[in-house]
């Protein structure tokens, strides 16, 4: 990391650290002000319209009603959190507990004792052992096979000329999943398991009726087609030697010697390809982003042809590449991929400016509005990656950067995997750059709507040509 850079990363910790404390009462002379919301139906509340379209249900809410509002949804009275600040307080576990509080259909579709939902000693037990299958030196063996598959990708494309790019990055990303944390051969697609975890998470923005033909219904038949796959690559692990990211899994310790249990390993292999899924819109909005702006695209071609021009891909090669890093934490920032955190539960009364949190209300992170907040952000709407260079990165801008949820990668509930997407963005940036090139025709190239992971509405048509 180059040395402005660090600084910047370090202020941003500092600011982090030393925001307002949230307050566990109000002072008496300045009574609470209850959690501001619209009206909402009596049974239904806002899930019908929540459902609709998660981000822009949140956007609007957060404009009309600050960075504190309630809304209703699956049943429930649900604290939405917009803001570095408000995203410290949901964050911090003297009020805040995720367990049992993700609404149940989820839970049972994930399963209830996945990492998001726990707490406590039992969570801090379960993010030691899973930072670990991420640790750098491991990256540097998943990334031969996350280049391996991009590689074949890019002949492909090559060939193809003008296609729909948002399909091909699915199958291409879910193939990486599986050769990762199944051990699946890198050269093969599994169109029955990428179908099956589409599925299967595509059960998170539905109504929970299980019957055989609803949405919910055919997730929960879809988890357990995955479960069964997910155990025979755990046997297949167990007789054979490998050095995939479910190897890791089976082998890494806790200070103390202990290990994943084969259910621990089952149950997070699953919760990892959930994970995993934005990445697909990562890489897609990736493209689309460097598509639209060729000045931002060349410039990163020269970084490349520089500094990374030929060669396997390696954590150290990437990590020489600051400009690559800054264009890649943007495209994040700018398209949100995901809309929320997972739920968490009010334990304890608290406030934020006057705002009373009660005990035992829902509550989550809304991250698509904590990354577009004009209040942290100049020109929110604008792709800059370079408001990420040096004294331009302010410290609310890191405090306010929670694609992958926020606080600290080794204690706090943000993704375990995020240095794996940030592999997958790079390289794929990388050996496009190297000897590829495209445009975009002219589409509609706002991002899906109903969807729990957002990627290009129109597919993300694109011509393709090497260079």
């Amino acid at each position: 990391m180059e040395r402005s850079t660090r600084a910047s990363f370090l202020r941003g910790v500092r600011y982090i650290r030393s925001m307002s404390e949230p307050t566990a009462s109000t002072a008496a002379s300045d009574a609470p002000r209850e959690l501001p919301s619209h009206f909402a139906f009596p049974l239904v509340g806002d899930s019908l319209a929540f459902l609709g379209d998660p981000a822009g249900f949140l956007e609007k809410r957060s404009k009309e009603l600050g960075p504190v509002f309630r809304m209703n949804v699956f049943g429930d009275d649900v604290a939405c959190f917009v803001g570095p600040e408000p995203f410290k307080l949901f964050l911090d576990e003297r009020y805040f507990t995720r367990a049992s509080a993700s609404p149940p259909h989820v839970q049972e579709i994930l399963d209830k004792e996945a990492v998001p939902f726990l707490d406590g000693e039992a969570f801090k037990r379960r993010k030691e052992l899973l930072m670990q299958i991420f640790r750098p030196e491991a990256l540097d063996g998943y990334a031969s096979i996350v280049e391996r598959v991009i590689s074949g990708r890019i002949d492909k494309w090559t060939r193809l000329g003008s296609f729909s790019w948002v399909p091909d990055l699915t199958s291409m990303s879910m193939t990486v999943a599986g050769a990762l944390f199944l051990g699946k051969d890198p050269d093969q697609d599994d169109p029955q398991i990428e179908q099956a975890f589409q599925t299967a998470f595509g059960g998170f923005l539905t109504l929970p009726i299980n019957l055989p033909f609803t949405p919910f219904g055919k997730a929960l038949k879809a988890r357990d087609y995955l479960r069964g796959r997910i155990n025979d690559a755990i046997d297949e692990h167990v007789k054979a030697e490998k050095k995939d990211a479910m190897a890791q899994a089976l082998a890494v310790t806790t200070k103390a010697g202990e290990k994943l249990s084969r259910q621990e390993v089952a149950i997070e292999t699953f919760h990892f390809f959930g994970a995993y899924v934005p990445v697909i819109g990562g890489l897609s909005f990736l493209a689309l982003l460097l598509g639209q702006h060729a000045e931002v695209k060349e410039r990163l071609r020269a970084e490349v042809k520089e500094k990374l021009p030929q060669g396997p891909i390696t954590m150290a090669g990437l990590r020489a590449l600051p400009f690559l890093d800054r264009v890649c934490r943007e495209s994040r920032r700018v398209q949100p991929i995901l809309p929320i955190t997972f739920f968490a539960k009010a334990k304890e009364e608290c406030s934020y400016r006057g705002i009373r949190i009660p005990k035992g209300i829902k509550a989550l992170g809304c991250i698509g509005p904590t990354l577009q907040d004009a209040e942290t952000y100049a020109e929110p709407l604008k792709f800059d990656p370079d408001r990420w260079e040096g004294e331009r990165a302010g410290p609310r801008q890191h405090a306010g950067w929670v694609p992958h949820g926020g606080g600290a990668h080794l204690t706090a509930h943000r993704c375990a995997g995020e240095q794996l997407a940030d592999l997958m963005l790079k390289t794929f940036a990388v050996l496009l750059l190297r000897d590829c090139d495209w445009t975009l025709p002219p589409q509609e190239l706002g991002p899906t709507t109903g969807q729990l992971f957002a990627t290009p509405k129109s597919g993300l048509l694109v011509n393709f040509k090497k260079r």
